[in-house]
């Protein structure tokens, strides 16, 4: 009897040591996955070295200014790209602004900008609400340089919903409206948007695309 009990209790902590063992294998497993795939997606050059961005408030400004920071292992410096605060153009007044961290995937560096909604003022119409940019940078490895690749742009006006997506390495840029579940598209091309860097982010190339794609309003 002693030698049945004995066996089944050598049975019984096989199987838990067993399924311990198969458990652990498998967190391991799911555990190296994860931080392969996280290493993979900080890939921004093309030296197989992880890179960094940050977002950095610079200080001693009235209203927030940002720069997006990024560490560039083939180059090995730091590159500082100021993002501006649109606003103005988009209201004729500026409002305080916010940026998301920025994202790596598939070498591709991507930020949010979200503007502040303006006061309404009596007997105003027409003010552009929700306002939210979208950035896209890539690093051209036969320049070594910052290349701007891509800009979206989505707002609210008069409970109206509008889009602008523009594809800086075709130079194509795309228009939406959308309002009480009807949809309006356009599209167009500018040789002007074509191989866009970051040099190029300066008030004056803003002012340029802020009059591309106001077809459907």
């Amino acid at each position: 009897m002693r030698n049945v009990v004995f066996l089944l209790v050598c049975i019984i902590l096989g199987n838990i040591s067993c399924k311990k063992n198969s458990i652990e294998h498998n967190f391991v497993k799911h555990s190296k996955d994860t931080i392969e795939s996280q290493y993979e997606s900080l890939y921004f050059d093309d030296d197989n070295i992880k890179d960094k961005a940050v977002i950095k408030a610079k200080q001693n400004t009235e209203r927030s200014s940002f720069i997006l920071s990024i560490d560039l292992s083939s180059l090995n410096k730091t590159v500082e790209i100021p993002i501006l605060n649109n606003s103005i153009l988009y209201n004729n007044t500026e409002a305080d602004y916010y940026l998301s961290d920025p994202i790596i995937n598939n070498k591709i560096i991507t930020i949010r900008v979200d503007y502040a909604d303006q006061v309404t003022k009596p007997n105003l119409s027409g003010e552009k609400k929700n306002v939210i940019e979208k950035m896209k940078f890539r690093f051209d490895n036969k320049n070594k340089k910052i290349q701007v690749i891509g800009y979206d742009l989505s707002y609210t006006k008069a409970q109206k919903n509008y889009s602008k997506s523009f594809n800086f390495s075709t130079g194509k840029f795309y228009s939406t409206l959308s309002f009480d579940g009807k949809k309006e598209e356009s599209s167009g091309w500018a040789s002007e948007l074509q191989n866009i860097y970051i040099e190029n982010l300066n008030r004056d190339f803003f002012n340029k695309l802020s009059l591309h794609g106001n077809e459907i309003e």
